[in-house]
């Protein structure tokens, strides 16, 4: 008898993913434009440690649905497998260590992030001027790279095998690329420090694109299960 289980939690998983996108999306929205990316320090950790709000929210969610993710990667993988067993593997690897990166970073700006800011607001010039020079080297993934970029890829290899083979619907394969566009506009957005590229994948692939995917391919996957 065939094992249901990795499609009945990996659809549990993924839907949870895509709420996890959505507050993503809102907290970004809503967090004050001195804590977007590509603020300077010097307005932000100010900002942050004023209104942590909607910040430490993104953290949460970013963590927390990375760590989701890395069950819901596995089962919407397998669905695909069969059109092209290498490209799945290699890619959904990618995914995996992005997916793990993030998770690992989030937390660990959880963990510092308020300190750092309460230190710099109550510092003298000599604390602020040390905070702000070590700012950068904070994340883990300061360009996006494996959290957006290999993710990304790894959201356009089984879109496009889907499509190819028939195993979804087409509508979800097509969300599925654009998808990866957006996450790779994260990308862009780090880059080459662009606030209106994150702000566009937040707002339509954080609250829209992504999560229709990721909650559709759930319940599919919990459907097949």
């Amino acid at each position: 008898m065939k094992n249901n289980t990795l499609s009945k939690l990996g659809g549990t998983l993924s839907i949870l993913v895509g709420v996890s996108y959505v507050l993503v999306g809102i907290a970004y929205v809503l967090m004050p434009t001195d804590q977007r990316p590509g603020s300077d320090v010097a307005q932000f950790l100010p900002s942050f440690a004023q209104n942590p709000m909607w910040l430490l929210l993104e953290y949460w969610a970013f963590a927390l649905g990375a760590l989701l993710a890395l069950g819901a990667v596995l089962a919407i993988s397998e669905t695909v497998r069969p059109a092209n067993e290498g490209w799945v593997r290699w890619a959904s690897s990618l995914a995996t260590v992005g997916f793990a990166v993030t998770a690992i970073n989030f937390f660990r700006l959880l963990a510092l992030q308020p300190a750092r800011a309460a230190a710099y607001v109550a510092g003298d010039a000599s604390i602020k001027a040390a905070i702000a020079a070590t700012q950068e080297s904070l994340s883990l993934d300061p360009q996006g790279w494996l959290g957006f970029g290999a993710v990304g890829l790894w959201v356009l290899v089984v879109s496009l095998l889907a499509l190819r083979a028939g195993a979804w619907p087409k509508n979800l394969a097509y969300v599925g690329i654009a998808v990866a566009i957006a996450y790779w506009l994260v990308v862009a957005g780090y880059v080459f420090n662009i606030e209106t590229l994150i702000l566009i994948a937040a707002s339509l692939g954080g609250i829209i694109l992504g999560p229709i995917w990721y909650i559709w391919t759930g319940l599919r996957l919990r459907q097949a299960g």
